[in-house]
């Protein structure tokens, strides 16, 4: 009765593991297309409003759409220091879920730049960092494509290779 219950939780464990590995790399995907429509947003607060750099993050942290960015709340809660420490600072401690270290270069890098230079050099670097964001969507959409329903077998299976090894 106990190996049955100790099979069935190993089975669970590396299954979840699996699982685990799989939401993660959807996760990356929804938090880079996320980042994506912020810069949208940023695009549109600079072109029609000329928003501060400060401006945009209370306007970014009051959009449901970005709740996942919650260094965006630290970041208009800070206004004692500048607004690039304050980001990066924000950033460094709350990563968004599912990010690599290139795309917290890439939050970084947004921060330091947005209102460092006139109008026309913010929208030309956002359009870059957008140029960035689409080759590593399709690079993160390609790693789930091909990845995801390996993790999850490999879960599985591996349950079940060790499930057999101690009966």
């Amino acid at each position: 009765m106990f190996k049955i219950i100790g099979i069935a939780v190993i089975i669970s464990v590396t299954s979840f593991a699996g699982s685990y590995f799989s939401q993660t790399l959807k996760n990356r995907v929804l938090m880079l297309k996320k980042l994506n429509y912020m810069l949208d947003e940023i695009l549109v607060l600079l072109r029609c409003k000329s928003a501060t750099v400060y401006e945009i993050a209370e306007v970014l942290a009051g959009d449901e759409r970005f709740s996942d960015f919650g260094f965006l709340k630290k970041v208009i809660s800070d206004r004692n220091r500048s607004f690039r420490e304050s980001w990066c600072e924000a950033v460094s401690e709350n990563i968004p879920q599912g990010a690599k270290k290139s795309d917290v270069e890439l939050l970084t890098d947004i921060g330091r730049k947005l209102g460092a230079s006139d109008l026309d050099g913010q929208i030309s670097t956002i359009s870059l960092w957008q140029s960035e964001l689409v080759s590593a969507i399709s690079s993160a959409e390609e790693d789930y494509n091909r990845k995801a329903k390996l993790y999850r077998s490999l879960g599985v299976l591996t349950g079940a290779f060790i499930s057999i090894m101690l009966v």
